[in-house]
């Protein structure tokens, strides 16, 4: 019998809510968070730390870098901030691991960790401006982020097995994705019965 996917890789455009429910399904216990390196400075609602990011300078990403803790790093297009992930061995037992990924990233993700389930969440272009807008960021950036969002989008589309669109509640959003996880990541239907009514 097949293993079942031990790692769940969310990608989606800025703004479109995946730290809102990559946090909820954590907090759920229906995944593990991996958290992703970046050099970019920590929004109003990660000043105490933030779950699925740790925030370093760019003299230690580099150092990261030489030491070969990355298994891949990049960028968004227009962005002066790197983004790194750590080298992965998915834990055995439990809820599956989930990091949050750009989708140009996935398939080099892949072939280190095969069988990875992706889901991607989007929403209207106006809704992802408006919580840009509402997280503080800045012109420059928000304008980078909005460009980019098409193109990343669109990539998602291709490697993404589903695709949530965040446009009823948070709540509603998370209660179908905890549900796809219980499906998609259970090792059996009694596993996936028990995630979904917890």
């Amino acid at each position: 019998m097949a293993f079942p996917p031990r790692l769940l890789v969310v990608i989606g455009p800025s703004g479109a809510g995946k730290s809102s429910v990559v946090r909820e399904l954590d907090r759920r216990r229906a995944v593990v968070v991996r958290p992703t390196w970046t050099t970019r400075p920590p929004r109003q609602d990660e000043l105490d730390g933030s779950l699925e990011h740790r925030f370093v300078s760019d003299e230690e990403f580099d150092r990261l870098v030489v030491t070969g803790f990355f298994c891949r790093t990049g960028a968004i297009t227009g962005l002066a901030y790197r983004y790194g992930l750590p080298a992965f061995v998915p834990h055995e037992g439990g809820p599956p691991d989930a990091v949050i990924l750009r989708a140009p990233y996935v398939r080099s993700l892949a072939r280190l960790v095969p069988g990875s389930v992706v889901y991607q969440i989007e929403d209207r272009p106006d809704q992802m401006a408006r919580r840009l807008r509402a997280r503080g960021c800045p012109p420059s950036e928000l304008d980078a982020r909005i460009r980019d969002n098409i193109a990343e989008s669109t990539a998602g589309h291709l490697v993404a097995r589903r695709i949530f669109v965040n446009d009823g509640t948070r709540g509603q959003l998370v209660d179908t994705v905890t549900e796809a996880v219980a499906v998609d990541f259970a090792r059996s239907s009694d596993a996936a019965a028990a995630l979904v009514a917890s």
